[in-house]
């Protein structure tokens, strides 16, 4: 189990649940592992669920439809641009910049269209 994952579940997680809750995680090898499952479920108190492998798109579809698209663009402008940044400041101010500028170049239609995915309910389209 990851010492980032460990820390983020006893730092972070576990102050955000107060009531019984059911914890979904990822098909990601140090949240899925049984040392990992039993980890969060004492740590947090809860039930902990695995979603099945490949259902990302199932189960978040705007990670896949939007936030996809998003690194995409990402990754197209970083390959793209200078690298003139020394400083952190420097750097997280490109960052900041270049997601900015991934950001504008999603479309309205590509939104909607995720979201439209995520709405469908047996073969029941939801409009939005």
């Amino acid at each position: 189990m990851g010492v980032g994952w460990e820390f983020y579940v006893e730092e972070l997680i576990k102050y955000e649940i107060s009531d019984p809750s059911v914890i979904l995680l990822d098909n990601f090898d140090s949240h899925v592992s049984d040392e990992g499952v039993d980890f969060v479920a004492r740590i947090t108190n809860s039930l902990v669920c695995p979603l099945p492998a490949n259902a990302t798109s199932v189960y978040q579809p705007l990670d896949v439809g939007v936030m996809g698209t998003l690194k995409s663009k990402l990754r197209s402008l970083w390959l793209a641009e200078p690298k003139t940044a020394k400083t952190a400041a420097a750097k997280r101010r490109v960052m900041i910049m270049r997601t900015i500028a991934a950001w504008d170049e999603i479309t309205e239609d590509t939104v909607t269209k995720s979201f439209e995915k995520a709405l469908t309910i047996d073969g029941c389209e939801v409009q939005v």
